[in-house]
């Protein structure tokens, strides 16, 4: 960790990589605290408003200027969890936490067409009138599994493609500014030992790992897709022929 004000970073190329799951089991910590996707916030509401790119650009430069600046008295640690698509410029948001010397984590997830179902099982829920969940995007270890649905093949292979090239952007990006000075994390070895991984980020960062038993999430979606997508025939299919065969294996991804 550096002696910027204790600070780190969760990066992730698109969303459903397991930074759910890290974020929170961090938060737990009274000395941790955690802005969940502040540039995404910037991002989404300059779109909805006609704020044009370089305006918010500023403003996400200028709220990660505050982060870098306040001096968190009351806490052992301050952390930021970020989407590297929500970034107006990505080169120069990364260049200025590895100039501050901030701890990056990139959290990164290799089988595309697994995230891209999970994320429309996510958007499913987020749509509905009423569900038992407190969060559509994360489900809580209390919480009941949601049950399959039936999803667009379409749409999830044209997610996966988008995934794909988002996960090379980011690794390009993030090997440019930080070279190899930074901790990978990926989805499938999170999933297999979430609590060993958990500590290997709190080592990276400088962290200490949060005192719990239980995982606050679980799994929303099974790595065996047939079980939770109603349509996998048609799923398979589409995913066969747009080359994304070897993802629909049942291993952790």
């Amino acid at each position: 960790m550096s002696d910027n004000g204790r600070r780190f970073v969760l990066l992730m190329p698109w969303g459903r990589v397991g930074s759910n799951l890290v974020a929170a089991t961090l938060a737990r910590s009274p000395d941790i605290r955690i802005d969940n996707e502040p540039t995404t916030r910037v991002r989404t509401f300059g779109e909805r408003d006609g704020v044009p790119k370089e305006d918010q650009a500023q403003q996400q430069l200028a709220e990660l200027e505050t982060f870098l600046a306040e001096d968190p008295d009351d806490m052992r640690a301050a952390g930021l969890k970020l989407s590297y698509r929500s970034l107006i410029e990505p080169r120069v948001y990364l260049a200025r936490l590895r100039a501050a010397a901030v701890p990056l984590v990139l959290m990164t997830r290799k089988n595309h067409l697994k995230c891209a179902v999970s994320q429309l099982r996510a958007r499913a829920r987020a749509g509905a009138e009423s569900t038992p969940w407190q969060s559509p995007w994360a489900v809580r270890a209390q919480e009941p599994k949601p049950g399959p649905v039936e999803i667009d093949p379409a749409e999830t292979v044209r997610l996966a493609k988008l995934f794909e090239r988002l996960h090379a952007e980011t690794l390009k990006a993030v090997r440019r500014v930080y070279g190899d000075d930074w901790l990978s994390v990926e989805y499938a070895e999170l999933a297999a030992s979430p609590k060993s991984v958990i500590g290997r980020i709190c080592d990276w960062t400088g962290l200490d790992q949060p005192e719990t038993e239980d995982l606050p999430h679980r799994k929303a979606t099974s790595d065996d897709l047939s079980e939770d997508v109603l349509n996998y025939t048609e799923l398979a299919s589409a995913a066969e022929a747009a080359g994304f065969a070897d993802m629909l294996s049942r291993a952790p991804g």
